[in-house]
């Protein structure tokens, strides 16, 4: 049985408005896993710098490997509950999705061959979580993580110029700068 029963103006533009609005909470929420990771990245930067300052400890990067699980776990978590009480996803939603996915696999292998040549992944790191940062500025047309993917990339260069030690500074004040504000920013947006 086919449908004819056709939607008046005001109706039209009452669901058009609803699913604006219902996209704008979307964008909002997205907000939370830049609060996330700006907090866990920033800890460990700084804590993994006085562990090498202050300590003869040798494995001084351990707030790496206990906060960056840590991180992906609540991730999963909170991206499992929010499926569930999700009606229907955009296309911008799935692309936001996808790409921090992506760029969150890519730290990985980015790590390991720093490793293997032997060098700072420091530099990398904040490029692709530049990019990352950038793009999704962009895409979500908010300026504050438009100046915040600059930011990393102004810190990726800074970091060249720095001991190793030091980049573990860079790396919590870009993230503090280039996640985090923003992300709180993008919370409180209207």
């Amino acid at each position: 049985m086919e449908n004819t029963e056709k939607l008046h103006p005001a109706e039209s533009l009452a669901i058009i408005s609803k699913a604006m609005e219902q996209t704008k909470e979307n964008i909002k929420e997205q907000g939370f896993y830049f609060t996330l990771w700006g907090w866990i990245i920033s800890i460990a930067a700084f804590c993994n710098y006085l562990l090498v300052t202050l300590t003869d400890l040798k494995y001084h990067y351990l707030p790496w490997l206990v906060l960056i699980p840590l991180g992906w776990a609540i991730s999963i978590i909170h991206a499992m509950r929010r499926e569930r009480n999700k009606h229907y996803e955009t296309y911008f939603e799935v692309f936001l999705k996808y790409l921090w996915v992506v760029i969150g696999i890519a730290f990985i292998p980015i790590v390991f061959i720093a490793i293997q040549l032997k060098t700072n992944p420091t530099g990398f790191v904040l490029l692709l979580a530049g990019v990352g940062t950038l793009i999704s500025g962009l895409t979500m047309k908010f300026k504050p993580l438009k100046i915040g993917g600059i930011i990393f990339f102004l810190f990726t260069i800074a970091s060249l110029y720095v001991n190793e030690a030091t980049t573990l500074l860079l790396t919590g004040f870009a993230v503090i700068i280039g996640y985090l504000i923003p992300a709180y920013l993008l919370k409180n947006a209207k």
